[in-house]
C-alpha cells in the first residue's frame, strides 16, 4: 500500500513519512528543511513537489505512484495568522482538501486521514472536549480564528465525500503537538530549546494559557492506527487524539525545569485579549472513542516527551 502525505516536509508530516518507511510518498509545495531531513532522511528522494490547490499536480501524483491511501497533514496554522491573512486560511486548507478529496475520489482510493484540530470546537460542554461538543455557533466566531473555521470545514467536506462518494474518511482532532522539529513556538520550543541551549526563557504572559500538549509520536501512532483501522469498523469518523491532560504553560515550565537540568525559565502570569479569548475553549480531549473506535490511546507522558525531544535537539546539534 502506497500512503500519500501531504504536507510532508512540514512537523508532523516528516514523522508520518518516517514511520510509513517505503509505503510513504510525500507531497509539499517546498523541499524539506534540516531537521524534517534528519527525522526522516529518505524524505527528500520520495517527495512530490506541488501545491495542495493544483488539481492537475495532484492528479499526477496519484497516478504517478499508484496512492492507495492519503494522510492530509498540509495546512496553514494558527490563531493570529489567519486572522492577519483569512484568504490564504479559506484557500489552502479548505479549498486544498476538497483537491486532494476530488483527487483521491477520482482515482479510487479509499481511505483518506485528515489531520484536524481541536481548533474546530467553540467550548467544552463539561470538563473534557467530546467529539459532540459545539463546532458551531449562530451567535458567535469559532474562538481559533479563520484558522478554526477552516478545520470546522474540512471536517465538514470529509464527511460529504464519506457519506456520498465513499471514501472512508478518518478524522482526528489533535492539539497541540510539540517535539523536535515543532515550528509553532506554543511557548513549549523555546522553553526546551533554550534549556537545551544554556539560554534563559523570558516571555511577557502567557502563563494561565492551557494546552492539551502531545507529544509528536502519540500523534502519529494515532495516524498510523487510523490508516490501518478496518473499514468494517464502527463508529464516528471524526475522532480526538491527544494526551488527554490540559497543562497551562506555566506549568510546563516547571515539568523543563525538573527534566532539563538549569533550565532557567520566567512567564508571565497575565493573558492578552487574544489569548483569553482563545483560552476559553481550551480543555482536555476526551480520547475514549478513539481507544474504542482505532484501539489507540496516548503513551507519552509530558516529562517523557520533554525528555526525547531535548535528546533529539542534543543528538541534531551534533548530526552533520
Amino acid at each position: 500500500m502506497t500512503v500519500l502525505v501531504t504536507g510532508a516536509s512540514g512537523f508532523l508530516g516528516s514523522y508520518v513519512m518516517a514511520a510509513l518507511g517505503k509505503r510513504g510518498h510525500g507531497f509539499d509545495v517546498a523541499a524539506p528543511g534540516r531537521e524534517a531531513r534528519i527525522v526522516a532522511p529518505d524524505l527528500a528522494a520520495n517527495l512530490s513537489i506541488g501545491g495542495i490547490a493544483d488539481a492537475a499536480r495532484l492528479a499526477e501524483v496519484f497516478s504517478a505512484h499508484s496512492i492507495d491511501a492519503v494522510v492530509h497533514t498540509a495546512g496553514l496554522v494558527g490563531l493570529e495568522p489567519s486572522l492577519q491573512n483569512p484568504s490564504s486560511f479559506y484557500e489552502t486548507n479548505v479549498m486544498g482538501f476538497v483537491q486532494v478529496c476530488e483527487a483521491a475520489r477520482r482515482a479510487g482510493v479509499k481511505r483518506v486521514v485528515l489531520v484536524s484540530s481541536n481548533a474546530a470546537y467553540h467550548v467544552a460542554s463539561g470538563e473534557r472536549l467530546v467529539e459532540t461538543d459545539p463546532v458551531f455557533s449562530i451567535e458567535r466566531g469559532n474562538p481559533a480564528g479563520h484558522y478554526g473555521t477552516t478545520k470546522m470545514i474540512q471536517e465538514a467536506i470529509g464527511l460529504a465525500f464519506a457519506s456520498f462518494h465513499g471514501l472512508d474518511v478518518i478524522a482526528l482532532r489533535v492539539t497541540a503537538i510539540y517535539g523536535f522539529g515543532m515550528r509553532s513556538p506554543m511557548y513549549i520550543k523555546p522553553m526546551v530549546e533554550d534549556a537545551v541551549a544554556g539560554r534563559p526563557t523570558r516571555i511577557a504572559s502567557g502563563g494561565p494559557m492551557r494546552r492539551d500538549y502531545t507529544y509528536v509520536l502519540d500523534c502519529v501512532s494515532a495516524v498510523m492506527a487510523a490508516l490501518d483501522a478496518p473499514a468494517d469498523r464502527d463508529g464516528p469518523r471524526v475522532l480526538n487524539a491527544s494526551a488527554g491532560n490540559v497543562i497551562s504553560a506555566s506549568d510546563v515550565a516547571q515539568v523543563v525545569r525538573e527534566v532539563i537540568a538549569g533550565a532557567d525559565i520566567e512567564i508571565g502570569d497575565t493573558l492578552s485579549p487574544l489569548e483569553a479569548e482563545n483560552n476559553r475553549m481550551r480543555a482536555s480531549l476526551d480520547v475514549s472513542a478513539a481507544q474504542r473506535v482505532l484501539g489507540w490511546a496516548p503513551s507519552w507522558t509530558l516529562a517523557r516527551g520533554i525528555a526525547d525531544y531535548a535528546q533529539k535537539l542534543r543528538m541534531a546539534a551534533a548530526h552533520v
